[in-house]
């Protein structure tokens, strides 16, 4: 009798002590799947610190050659548009000095459009809506193209790095598109629902699909398109390109707004 009771005892010590080590491993295992966690989600917020760093360094170089373009080389150009005004009343070769000052207007508003890209200021004043707006009309200043925008419901002012970068993204899809695609037509559309920003770039030139573009920002160059998916990853956005018919590309951008 005694013996079956040692034996008894012995066994739920043994279940006892089995069972202690089954449920250390598994807290352990637990702790390790949580700290796992844990530091992933350190690194990722590490990387989107560095990430915006990045783009926001990057805007404030451009900030300031925008500034210098404006402040400094503008009225310069301006100071010799006057003097060549002054000296077309004294002089007798007017002619060369009308190609002359014509030769400044030019590069007055080509300076003036530099600076814009670079610090569109109508972004932060009046928001995407406007400057999309402005950067159809631009672009449609050309007589080789036709360039529209449409805001299927009007934008609302969104978080300022989400502007930002939208408006990037569609500034440098609209430069790829006018120099490698040579499209006739071009239309940038808006559309927003809660929690969501939508916008299309639509064109009828040389387009490239979703697959064509994965390619491409894994080779050597490719500048604009990294800087895209760099735009695009800061603020948790989606692109993808489509050919919709033999004449139609299209470029959506689906961006979240919490």
């Amino acid at each position: 009798m005694d013996l079956n009771f040692l034996v008894v005892v012995g066994t739920l010590v043994m279940l006892a002590l089995g069972g202690g080590v089954v449920w250390f491993v598994i807290l352990y295992q637990r702790r390790v799947i949580q700290s796992q966690i844990e530091i992933e989600r350190i690194n990722r917020e590490k990387q989107q610190e560095l990430l915006n760093a990045s783009i926001q360094s990057e805007e404030q170089e451009r900030m300031r050659i925008a500034a210098e373009l404006h402040d400094d080389i503008a009225p310069t150009l301006a100071s010799v548009k006057l003097y060549l005004s002054t000296a077309a009343l004294k002089m007798t070769d007017t002619p060369l000095i009308a190609q002359s000052k014509a030769l400044l207007d030019e590069s007055l508003q080509k300076i003036r459009n530099i600076a814009h890209k670079l610090q569109p200021s109508t972004l932060y004043y009046l928001g995407l809506d406007v400057s999309l707006q402005a950067l159809a009309d631009m672009i449609g200043q050309s007589d080789s193209i036709h360039a529209a925008y449409a805001a299927h419901n009007k934008l609302p002012r969104l978080p300022e790095n989400i502007e930002l970068s939208l408006y990037r993204v569609v500034q440098e899809l609209t430069h790829n598109i006018l120099k490698h695609a040579h499209p006739q037509l071009l239309t940038i559309e808006s559309t927003t629902v809660p929690g969501q920003v939508t916008l299309v770039v639509s064109h009828n030139g040389t387009g490239i699909t979703q697959h064509l573009f994965e390619e491409l920002i894994y080779k050597k160059g490719a500048i604009g398109l990294k800087n895209i998916v760099t735009r695009l990853k800061s603020i948790e956005a989606s692109i993808y390109f489509e050919q919709v018919s033999v004449s139609l590309f299209t470029i959506t951008i689906q961006a979240p707004i919490k």
